[in-house]
Parts: structure tokens; sequence; C-alpha cells
């Protein structure tokens, strides 16, 4: 990275970090309240595992990017952003926040990817939920099987993995594998318009730290563990749609992720390619 990528990413991480109060934030979520007088724990179980199954489609891999890779000197930077309608009414998320959930996050990204030869790509990527102490880190992996043919759709398949740091409740992980087909249209010999489309296995995983049970909790223990959230369990079909548009090395991005777990994704990028 340049001196002015790396500015650009430490006022990032400077924001993030400076718009956090000094208080509780609203997704630092408090797991110890799914123990309390009206939730037993077979029901603060339940509770942990529909938010880590919620919460890991919500931060796993965004794609943002058609089939074809950036090629053997190409190096991509870009500031990303999700939208994820969230089921707020539910339990897990109205005792984990004290009540308190939006019915949407905001998920912003920075993203880099530089190319490879043999039409291998890699990327690492920052993400950070707004009003808590959680940051998202991921690394991808992409090969394009075909690219760069006039007539025939790119080909890519990739492999992709996040895990969230920064709560003091739990460790969630999140990642699989996706393939993707693109095609690139020229407009007017300045713009370049790609629409892409894919399959993504997604799989979560998560475990919890000792949490803190609600004073009403009735069972003698006042410090409890829930059980892991296998990955093996957990696996989830998504689909994605979107559309690239290029001038010379910059892009606008938008994009579509459904789920069969009905928490879907609405992601942007804009971003730059050299």
């Amino acid at each position: 990275m340049n001196r002015r990528q790396l500015t650009l990413l430490g006022l990032f991480v400077s924001a993030c970090l400076f718009t956090q109060p000094a208080s509780a934030a609203r997704y630092d979520l408090q797991l110890g309240n799914f123990f309390n007088a009206t939730c037993n724990a077979t029901c603060a179980q339940q509770n942990f595992e529909d938010l880590m199954r919620e919460l890991g489609l919500a931060t796993g891999p965004v794609f943002l990017a058609p089939a074809e890779t950036l090629g053997l000197n190409g190096f991509s930077f870009a500031f990303e952003g999700s939208i994820v309608p969230i089921h707020n009414d539910r339990d897990y998320w109205t005792l984990a926040t004290e009540g308190n959930p939006g019915g949407v996050l905001f998920i912003p990204h920075l993203h880099v990817r530089k190319g490879l030869p043999f039409s291998f790509e890699i990327g690492a990527q920052l993400s950070y939920v707004p009003e808590s102490e959680i940051f998202i880190v991921g690394a991808e992996l992409k090969w394009a099987l075909n690219e760069g043919f006039y007539y025939i759709p790119d080909l890519a398949i990739r492999f992709s993995i996040n895990h969230a740091v920064g709560s003091k409740d739990f460790e969630l992980s999140t990642g699989g594998w996706d393939v993707s087909l693109s095609h690139a249209f020229g407009i007017g010999g300045m713009l370049s318009l790609t629409p892409y489309a894919g399959y993504n296995m997604l799989f979560v995983h998560a475990s919890s730290h000792v949490v803190i049970a609600s004073p009403t909790f009735t069972t003698p223990m006042d410090q409890m563990v829930f059980n892991e959230v296998n990955w093996q369990d957990n696996m989830f079909h998504r689909f994605f749609v979107g559309c690239r548009l290029t001038t010379y090395i910059f892009q606008i991005t938008v994009e579509g992720i459904f789920s069969d777990n009905s928490i879907h994704m609405f992601n942007f990028k804009l971003g730059f390619d050299y």
C-alpha cells in the first residue's frame, strides 16, 4: 500500500473507534440476558443459536465483484457498505440489546484485492458493526477458471472466511465457497457495464465465553457458557446478483444477496482498480 491508502485505512479505523460511546452501545450484545426468570437454559441456548445464525448471515462475506480477476499487476481498493434488515422483533435481539434493536444493520467495509499469476486473486476485508465494539476481519482467494473471452462469460470460484473480534461474550466465524458468472459490455467507448450472478454456500460457527446470567435467573449458577453453534449443522444457501459500472479506474457496484434463511443483504461499493 502507498501512503495515501494507509492514510485512508487509518481514517476508517479511527472513525470506527472514536464514534463509539464510552458506555455499552446498542449492539454490544449482552448474552447473559438470555438467562432470566421466564427463559430456562434450553430457551437461552436456542436464543444464542438463533442470534449467532442471524448475525453470521448479516456479517458473512460479500462479493461486490464480477467473476473476472484483476490480472497479474492489478490492485483494487474500495469502500463498501451492506444494508441488512434483521428480525428485530425476535426475543434474541430484544434481550441481547436490552430492548433496543434497530430494524436494519448498516455495516461498512474496507476491501482490498490483489491480482496474482494464473488468474488467481487474493483479498482482505475489514468491517465494523456500528454502535458496537465488533469488527470483522476477512480473507478470500479467487480463481477464474475462464476469463477474457469475448463471447463466453467469465467463470470463477472463490473461498472466503470472516471472523468477528471485539465481543466480550462470543466468537463468531463465517465462510464458505461461491461460484460466479459475469460478462462485460462496453458503453460508448468510455464505460463498461458488467452484470454478474452466482451461488454461495455459507457456514456459520460460533462459541460463547462465560456470560453472567440475569439476577432473576433461578438456577444457582450465575455464570454460563452456551454450547457451540457448529458449522456442519449451520450451512446456508445464498444467491447473489449485481452489476458493476466502470469508467477508467473508478467503479460503482451494487448487489443483492438472498439467503434461504430470509436474511437478505443489499450491498454497494465505491472503489478503484489499477
